[in-house]
């Protein structure tokens, strides 16, 4: 812009260089000195509408497991879909997740490993996951650790009572309960572990419910999923 002139000024000039060119020309002068700023525009209306529609249409989260240490190929999503109508779910308005090939190890200090452990415990403090499987060492660790709850505050005394002798009890950090209570349920003949390979050469795999879990109802629904054949 020339020294003294204003805004309007400018314009003026610039509409008065464009008098009488051709279409061509003018997109030519349009690309050479407004591209950056017209491709700047669009990028930021992108994100912004990509923002404003992914907020939108989020979902609430109705229940998260994840399936630790084990391994499978299964397709997660058609699983939950048909627990969604198992647990009557309204999917318009919540969703749920399975989470498989999660690996935790807290005895690895290499990049990747520290990443899970990092993202776990951020998830778990953040009321996300509601249920975990996994293998016996890597269940007790986590019980000792405080993150599995006393299965009693979320599943009911029938669902309990079923499976009464594949309960595993240990003692929880800081309940302030001297005895050993319900954490964990053997799950290892569960249709979906013995369909899916994931703990495949694991002769106990067990069951257990995040300490913090918002889902008990769901929780108890996805335990009586698994044991279905599909």
């Amino acid at each position: 812009m020339a020294a003294g002139n204003s805004v309007m000024d400018e314009i003026r000039e610039q509409h008065q260089k464009m008098k009488g060119r051709s279409l061509k020309e003018k997109f030519q002068y349009f690309w050479e000195y407004y591209r950056v700023a017209t491709i700047v525009t669009l990028i930021i209306v992108f994100f912004v509408g990509n923002l404003i529609y992914t907020i939108a249409t989020a979902k609430d989260n109705a229940f998260y497991a994840i399936l630790v240490n084990g391994y499978t190929d299964m397709d997660t999503e058609e699983y939950m879909a048909g627990f969604d109508e198992f647990a009557q779910i309204d999917t318009k308005e919540y969703r749920t997740s399975l989470e498989a090939n999660f690996t935790l190890n807290q005895d690895s200090t290499d990049s990747y490993t520290v990443a899970n452990l990092q993202k776990f415990a951020a998830q778990v403090a953040a009321k996300e996951v509601d249920v975990m499987v996994a293998e016996p060492d890597t269940y007790h660790q986590y019980v000792g650790n405080g993150y599995l709850g006393d299965l009693r505050e979320f599943l009911s005394e029938e669902a309990l009572s079923a499976c009464s002798d594949r309960l595993i009890y240990a003692d929880i950090p800081d309940d302030d309960i001297e005895e050993e209570v319900p954490v964990g349920i053997q799950i290892a003949d569960a249709a979906l572990l013995q369909t899916s390979y994931a703990y495949a050469g694991y002769d106990e795999v067990y069951f257990g419910v995040l300490i913090n879990s918002e889902h008990g109802e769901n929780a108890e629904k996805f335990l009586e999923y698994i044991f279905q054949e599909h």
